[in-house]
Parts: structure tokens; C-alpha cells; sequence
């Protein structure tokens, strides 16, 4: 059984020339015909407005993602003080019965947005030669776990770190000629001139 369904949009008069006439719409099974059936007709294909031309929010991966609004952000906290940090489906279930926007956000979404933006405890501040070093050092044992890396780091996001690093590399490729270099090769050096610092601050 296939897992989505190919609908032919061009007979649409509303959505003709704004999407491909092909679009992959989600389905979900049903068990008892052995069928599919399309989350999304043609009368209620969603799309958003943008400069005046259509976009679609279906893609062939399913729906696109879509920037957060200044009111979902507000309705989001407002659901955080309600239900804690830990109930994300609850929330997101709450979030979407109260939005007019047909874009879903699930829990993870919810969970990913207060995490990486809008917790007061995120620190947004300059990394400091401390935070680095331990940034560097965390990584060279743990690999690219940013999660696990992130609980060292007091206030960094998980992609707050990860961007920090290839900051880093990308930096010191750029800064000392280093191309050529293995990466561990540049995570070493880095180490030792960054320890450097901390050291002689001491």
C-alpha cells in the first residue's frame, strides 16, 4: 500500500498556475476498505499568501514549515505556564485548536521552539574562551552529540552549539589556512591556542 496519494490539481481553478499540477498530499490508511484517504481536498489545499503569489504548505515531503508568529509565541507561553515543560502533545493539541492557521504544530515542535528561543534561561550572550574550550573539548570525546554537549554549557541551546562549532572550524579554516587540515587535526590546534588563553588569563 502506498503511503500517499499523487492528486492532479489542475483542474482547480483557485490553485491553476500557483503550484505544480502534481502535488504529493498526506494520507492516512483505512484498514477497513484498505484504502487512503487525502488529509486535504482541493477545496481546503492550504496555502499561505506571500507578496501577493500563493505558496503552497504541501510539499512532496508532507507540510512545509512555517515561521512562528509573534502570537503563536505568546499563545505558546501562555500554554507553558498552563501545563509545565513536559506535557508538549497537550500543549500542541491546545496550540492548534486555538490558531487559525492551517499549518499543525506537533509537540516536538512546541518542545523545539521553547528549548532553542523563547526559555528566559537561553543564554544569547557572547561564547567566551571558557565556553569554548569546553565546547571543543566536550565534542572531541562525545562527538557530534550537541545535545549532550548543550548540559555543559549552562544557558546554550543545542543548536546554539552546534552553529558555535562550525563557527569555529569554519573560522579557522578560513583564518589559518587550514583546508587542508583533518578536522580533529584543527579541533587540536584550537584546543591548544584557546587553553592558551584561558591559561594566561589565570
Amino acid at each position: 500500500m502506498q503511503n500517499s496519494l499523487c492528486v492532479n490539481i489542475e483542474s482547480s481553478q483557485s490553485l491553476s498556475g500557483q503550484i505544480d499540477s502534481m502535488v504529493w498530499v498526506p494520507c492516512i490508511p483505512d484498514y477497513s476498505t484498505g484504502t487512503l484517504i487525502p488529509l486535504y481536498t482541493l477545496n481546503n489545499f492550504p496555502y499561505q499568501s506571500n507578496n501577493s503569489n500563493k505558496q503552497p504548505l504541501i510539499s512532496r515531503g508532507g507540510l512545509k514549515s512555517k515561521p512562528w508568529t509573534h502570537d503563536e509565541d505568546q499563545r505558546l507561553l501562555d500554554l507553558i505556564k498552563l501545563y509545565g515543560v513536559k506535557k508538549w502533545a497537550a500543549i500542541a493539541k491546545a496550540l492548534n485548536s486555538s490558531s487559525d492557521s492551517k499549518l499543525v504544530r506537533k509537540g516536538k515542535h512546541c518542545r523545539e521552539r521553547w528549548h532553542n528561543h523563547l526559555n528566559p534561561d537561553i543564554n544569547k550572550g557572547e561564547w567566551s574562551y571558557e565556553e569554548d574550550l569546553i565546547l571543543l573539548k566536550e565534542q572531541n570525546q562525545l562527538g557530534n552529540k550537541w545535545s549532550s554537549i548543550a548540559k555543559c554549557l549552562d544557558g546554550r541551546t543545542e543548536n546554539a552549539v552546534k552553529n558555535r562549532w562550525n563557527s569555529l572550524l569554519k573560522n579557522a579554516r578560513a583564518d589559518m589556512n587550514m583546508n587542508c587540515m583533518p578536522t580533529q587535526t584543527i579541533v587540536n590546534i584550537l584546543i591548544s591556542q584557546i587553553q592558551g588563553l584561558v591559561n594566561r588569563r589565570e
